[in-house]
């Protein structure tokens, strides 16, 4: 019988909240306490698919890439 070893728990999440009629802002946590900016977005879409994208990166130890991907989708 194989002996497993406990990984650590993954806490991952993303708020989207409407700042304007057309402006949706991103902030992304991984301890549920500090959240980072992530973006301005103007559809809710674009807006949950920068968090999707953001915390996968963060998931997979690319944050910087995440960042620079999250700000060229924004402009």
């Amino acid at each position: 019988m194989a002996i497993h070893q406990s990984a650590p728990a993954c806490f991952m999440h993303w708020s989207v909240q409407r700042v304007t009629k057309h402006l949706y802002s991103v902030s992304a946590t991984t301890n549920g306490k500090e959240y980072t900016h992530v973006g301005n977005y103007r559809s809710v879409e674009d807006a949950n698919r920068a968090g999707r994208r953001y915390v996968s990166a963060l998931a997979h130890g690319i944050e910087n890439q995440s960042h620079q991907a999250s700000q060229a989708l924004a402009s």
